[in-house]
């Protein structure tokens, strides 16, 4: 009697020890591969009509160990029709690297009627190095974007990952370098804020090059707030940023 009860003690035991590792092992993938969705509204903000939307953007996420992959999707508003129709879409490649990203790889493409752009930036490093753009713009009437401009750079898919994650902008203590295939400039993050409901940081817009000379020589830049919400558990979830787009402001929010 007493074996049998052994037994089947050592059989329960069996059981609660497999259980517990599958558990194990089901929070370690969790770690280990992650993804999701983020949808976003852009609105220009527009003399004597106010906030109007124009763009929907749509986000996708993908990260496996350290290595990850970020799409992104825009298409205008369904109402507008006064607004930048294109309809553009591209991704980068990477890793995360003690609290950073970076970058291997970004394409993008945009989109309008017959009409159709590709760019891919090609990273050694961390640094570009390798630049196609099909069809290339016209860069005759624009300041110069030197090589050592563009290698110190990031593209603007990597740009909007960073700023619209707390982990990556904490402190906002830093000078963010971008290049988008035609113009080079700087988003400056500055003056920390933290409330009771949330945290912001200056966010300075500063034209560097691959612009017309007038606008490099007015050295003009555009201030706004990027802005994160606390959510229940303390963290923070971006909120919004408004950026100025060829002369346009834009607010860009999350969608909850």
């Amino acid at each position: 009697m007493s074996n049998i009860l052994s037994l089947n003690m050592k059989n329960y035991y069996d059981k609660i020890l497999f259980l517990y590792l599958t558990l194990l092992f089901s929070l370690s993938f969790t770690d280990y591969a992650l993804s999701s969705q983020e949808k976003y509204s852009v609105y220009a903000k527009l003399p004597i009509l106010g906030e109007i939307e124009v763009q929907n953007i749509r986000t996708e996420l993908s990260i496996i160990e350290d290595n990850i992959k970020y799409s992104y999707y825009v298409n205008p508003a369904a109402i507008v029709d006064f607004f930048d129709d294109k309809i553009s879409s591209g991704y980068i490649t990477g890793k995360l690297i003690n609290n950073s990203i970076q970058t291997n790889e970004y394409y993008y493409k945009t989109e309008k009627d017959n009409f159709q752009r590709i760019i891919q930036f090609g990273y050694l490093g961390g640094l570009i190095n390798d630049i196609t753009i099909e069809p290339i713009y016209d860069i005759s009437k624009i300041t110069k974007v030197t090589n050592q401009m563009i290698k110190e750079s990031i593209d603007p898919v990597t740009m909007f990952y960073i700023i619209t994650n707390y982990n990556l902008i904490k402190g906002c203590n830093r000078t963010i370098k971008v290049y988008d295939g035609k113009r080079r400039y700087n988003l400056i993050l500055s003056n920390p804020i933290q409330t009771d409901n949330g945290y912001s940081c200056t966010l300075t817009h500063q034209k560097i090059s691959g612009y017309k000379p007038v606008k490099i020589q007015e050295n003009k830049k555009y201030i706004s707030d990027l802005k994160f919400k606390m959510n229940n558990d303390l963290s923070y979830n971006f909120s919004e940023v408004s950026l100025r787009v060829n002369g346009t402001d834009l607010i860009i929010r999350k969608n909850y």
